[in-house]
């Protein structure tokens, strides 16, 4: 019986062995909450900013405005961490349940902004400071910036045993502080303000990923941007080529369309995406753009069927997507999300638009294998630095970072964007280097992508480079062309039409001017 009674204890043991792990801190999400969106000083900017790079993190996030939380919302057992963002300093706003609860939470915190109070100082071991109309300087890894003019801002003194982010400097003469921009004081941490491009980003991606999840990331991923079937396809082949010629990996935002896709324009778009695979680039599938839903319902059925056609168009095209790039509001949105988004192992996350369709907007987001924060690479050469960013090869990306690039439109800025390439001495992210694998599950099609190589359904590809034909008979050719002609001859007797035109009235204007004021001569 004795022996019966010890294999039962054994068996129990075993099974609660099993099931603890379950309950790790990965698997809660962390509480964002906001105290208002600040619409008039754009402050959803910061709200977004804030999602995309918490889900960077590989984190799971709900997120809730300050009005709305309810008592109890915040416990150790639900959610893992909880970041208080103050987005509008100025209305004070409180809610008296969400600071006795997180007083009261033990798990990780974060307040970004002013308005701390007693227990979060408490937690940070320090006491806090106030400048009032400043300019300030953030430094960071031998890079110094010059920050926008701060009209008040809360800042810790004596922080003692604490791990930092960034100096900020006042340039007040005779009187210049020194302050800590992030600060991390065990499992509480604290930032000042939020900025959304610039020096300030690398500190706070390495504040965040010291705070919740360690990430070995280093190299940003370059992005081309807005690739669309009517972009201009020989700027988009120049750019790729003159990045294949300097060494230079990168990506491919690109938009397909489920309509029209039997026309030559089509067929050649597909080939410079293939074109782009086989010089050292990979596809992002650009998500839908809501507004061409004009008179069709968004919902989870056309939703669905609509990404399936689109897909499974590149992949008979012989065009691998690797995953999806998707404005941030996509994964706010329970419809979006769900369907459009979790078929994907890793997302470009772009800053949403200023305004957006919201279909079935939730408080959840969820995770991805790799979700990169995607920022513009013309801002980061824009800021005012000692040490342009683009060239700061010491400065590293702690979470997955993508720099992204607007497809050129014209040939000026087709220039000027292979200058600011080839000017930039960023050390940029390789995916076909990479050891870990992108995958997309979508509509029976399982897309891989490892060391370089595609599968489809566990079938190697090979990448064809066969350009695409156009299937037309000579006679339409040359009517064509003999009417390209003629409205070429058009095009130019008008413009010298009007030019002779202009310099008649030019002249009449100069005679007539001249006798009328022979009239008034005396003879």
């Amino acid at each position: 019986m004795k022996r019966y009674l010890l294999l039962i204890c054994l068996s129990i043991l075993s099974i609660l062995s099993i099931h603890i792990p379950v309950q790790a801190d990965d698997n809660r999400p962390v509480l964002l909450v906001y105290d208002s969106e600040n619409v008039y000083y754009n402050g959803s900017k910061k709200i977004d900013s804030v999602q995309r790079m918490l889900t960077a993190d590989g984190l799971k996030i709900k997120t809730v405005m300050l009005e709305n939380y309810r008592s109890g919302e915040l416990s150790d057992n639900k959610y893992r961490g909880v970041v208080t963002l103050i987005n509008w300093q100025e209305a004070d706003l409180s809610n008296d349940s969400f600071t006795h609860d997180r007083a009261k939470f033990s798990g990780t915190k974060l307040h970004i902004g002013p308005n701390l109070q007693d227990d979060e100082l408490e937690g940070l071991h320090a006491k806090k400071g106030m400048i009032i109309r400043q300019q300030l300087t953030l430094s960071d890894d031998g890079i110094t910036e010059q920050m926008p003019y701060t009209n008040r801002m809360e800042y810790l003194v004596d922080v003692a045993g604490s791990d930092k982010y960034g100096v900020l400097n006042t340039q007040n003469v005779g009187n210049q502080k020194t302050l800590p921009y992030g600060v991390k004081v065990d499992s509480n941490a604290f930032l000042p303000f939020w900025n959304t491009s610039g020096l300030a980003v690398n500190c706070e991606e390495k504040l965040i990923a010291d705070l919740f999840n360690t990430k070995t990331d280093s190299r940003p991923l370059l992005v081309i941007n807005n690739v669309t079937p009517t972009s201009n396809l020989e700027y988009l082949d120049k750019l790729v080529d003159d990045l294949y010629r300097n060494n230079i990996p990168f990506a491919v935002s690109a938009t397909n369309v489920e309509s029209n896709t039997n026309q030559f324009a089509y067929k050649k778009y597909m080939y410079s995406l293939r074109m782009i695979e086989l010089k050292n680039g990979i596809i992002f599938m650009r998500v839908p753009y809501l507004y061409s839903y004009t008179g069709k319902e968004i919902n989870a059925q056309n939703l669905k069927a609509t990404m399936s056609e689109r897909l499974q168009l590149m992949v008979r095209s012989g065009v691998y997507p690797t995953g999806l790039s998707t404005p941030n509001h996509w994964n706010q949105d329970a419809v979006l999300g769900k369907v459009g988004l979790k078929s994907a192992s890793n997302v470009l996350l772009l800053p949403d638009p200023k305004t957006y369709p919201k279909v079935k907007q939730t408080d959840y987001s969820q995770e991805f294998d790799k979700a990169y924060y995607v920022m513009s690479l013309k801002d980061l050469d824009k800021a005012k630095t000692t040490v342009s960013l683009t060239k700061a090869n010491n400065l590293n990306y702690t979470l997955p970072t993508a720099l992204n690039i607007k497809m050129p439109r014209t040939l000026s800025e087709l220039r000027k964007v292979e200058k600011s390439v080839s000017r930039s001495e960023l050390n940029w992210e390789n995916p076909a280097a990479e050891d870990n694998s992108r995958e997309m599950n979508f509509a029976k099609i399982k897309l891989e992508y490892h060391a370089g190589t595609y599968f489809v359904n566990g079938n190697e590809q090979n990448i064809s480079d066969t350009a695409p034909v156009q299937k037309k008979h000579k006679h339409k050719e040359y009517q064509e062309t003999g009417l390209n002609l003629i409205l070429s001859y058009q095009g130019k007797f008008l413009t010298v039409f009007i030019l002779v035109t202009l310099i008649g009235f030019v002249l009449l204007i100069y005679k007539g001017r001249k006798v009328y004021w022979d009239k008034f001569k005396r003879k």
